[in-house]
């Protein structure tokens, strides 16, 4: 019980470097999707016209998000992703007036949702995820006979 706790809190370590790490180097990677189907709990005066997450699909290694915000009151906000049991795998402050980032979450991680956040002063703004991956494996055995 004691070691799949810590291989449990050793994982989320584990994923959060890995999600902080591609965060930092995908910095200036702009996204400019626009999805109008959001459908994000939205409190205060921050819309779903001026904030846009969008799941945009898995690579080998990792599930990617966009995240575009439109700061038009040039508003201090943070950036929240956290997991079901409301811990926080990445935060970020920013005070841009057009905020675009890619997130990618490890997808040997042992998260069943994510929930985006951005708060402000005045608003926030909730976005989540439900996440289930299932890997199958295809074994395609070939015998001939000469």
């Amino acid at each position: 019980m004691k070691k799949q706790t810590l291989n449990t809190i050793a994982k989320k370590f584990f994923a959060g470097s890995i999600l902080a790490t591609v965060l930092f180097l995908t910095a200036q990677n702009k996204i400019y999707a626009n999805d109008n189907t959001n459908k994000g709990v939205v409190t205060g005066k921050i819309s779903t016209n001026n904030a846009t997450i969008k799941y945009e699909g898995v690579n080998k290694e990792y599930l990617l998000f966009s995240v575009k915000f439109d700061n038009i009151n040039n508003d201090f906000f943070t950036l929240s992703i956290v997991d079901e049991f409301g811990e926080v795998l990445y935060r970020t402050a920013s005070k841009s007036t057009k905020f675009s980032h890619t997130y990618a979450l490890p997808k040997d991680t042992d998260v069943n949702k994510l929930t985006f956040d951005i708060k402000s002063n005045k608003a926030d703004f909730h976005q989540s995820f439900d996440v289930n991956i299932n890997t199958s494996y295809v074994e395609n055995v070939v015998v001939s006979k000469k």
